[in-house]
């Protein structure tokens, strides 16, 4: 071959071989998204077992404000809505979170198997959510907060009973706002609407003398009082002439109006 041929030939192959290389894929270097970059540390995990599917309930480490965040995930990594938002943060310090959070799984939650939430928070005031594993997946079913759910003469404050007559179980709770008195809250299922919802101790159905006693002195005079051993439910009235009370069965006839638990 004569060199004047052989020159533009290796120029020709020279030129072919960079195309070529210029086309090759090239490994892709991604970068984690800021938020996921910055994600906070995991506190604590805990896992049970609802209904054949596993609830994982994380804890994260403490924020710039001293909060720390905890949130709820099914089986397929989907958060589970937590009342108030999924954003919701609780008095949690780093060094107490394994003793400030719970997750139980319960075998009955409105007729359904579902699991409870504890959490201690501002280190004295305990809030319980439950949750049922519906048609729909988990549902927020209902929650009783305040102080002393272990003192004997309350008890526990979470109870399971069909007290529709419908074959299903409703929740009673008893909560306490800061005003430290008691209430008496009823959850339920609603089958034909899909939602759970809650009502309360309508006065004015229980007792109309003691609801008319009570409209002057407002909400911080009243207490109700559960009483499982027999489905009773005390309306106590601080007045200041005493105190006056009435008890009467737990049934839906003294009940208000039920809202969904939105």
């Amino acid at each position: 071959m004569s060199r004047k041929l052989a020159l533009p030939l290796f120029l020709l192959t020279f030129a072919l071989c960079v195309i070529f290389a210029s086309r090759t894929p090239q490994p892709i270097i991604e970068e984690l998204p800021s938020d996921a970059a910055d994600a906070p540390a995991v506190l604590l995990t805990l896992t049970e077992k609802v209904g054949g599917q596993t609830v994982t309930l994380r804890v994260y480490e403490l924020d710039e404000d001293g909060y720390a965040r905890y949130a709820l995930f099914g089986a397929d990594g989907t958060e589970i809505d937590i009342p108030f938002g999924v954003g919701r943060r609780t008095w949690i310090g780093e060094d107490e979170a394994a003793e400030k959070v719970s997750l139980t799984a319960r075998d009955d939650v409105l007729g359904f198997p579902g699991f409870e939430l504890e959490t201690v928070q501002g280190g004295r005031m305990t809030v319980r959510y439950f949750y049922a594993l519906t048609e729909q997946g988990f549902v927020y079913a209902g929650e009783a907060f305040g102080l002393g759910f272990d003192d004997t003469e309350w008890g526990d404050g979470v109870w399971m009973l069909d007290l529709t007559g419908d074959g299903r179980s409703e929740l009673v709770t008893r909560s306490t706002f800061g005003t430290g008195v008691p209430r008496v809250f009823v959850y339920r299922w609603n089958a034909a609407e899909g939602i759970s919802q809650h009502s309360g101790i309508d006065w004015e159905k229980a007792d109309a003398q003691l609801a008319k006693l009570s409209a002057p002195l407002g909400s911080v005079a009243r207490a109700e009082t559960y009483h499982a051993e027999d489905n009773t439910v005390t309306l106590t009235l601080y007045t200041e002439g005493g105190t006056r009370e009435v008890t009467l069965p737990l049934t839906t006839d003294i009940l208000g109006e039920w809202h969904a638990n939105d």
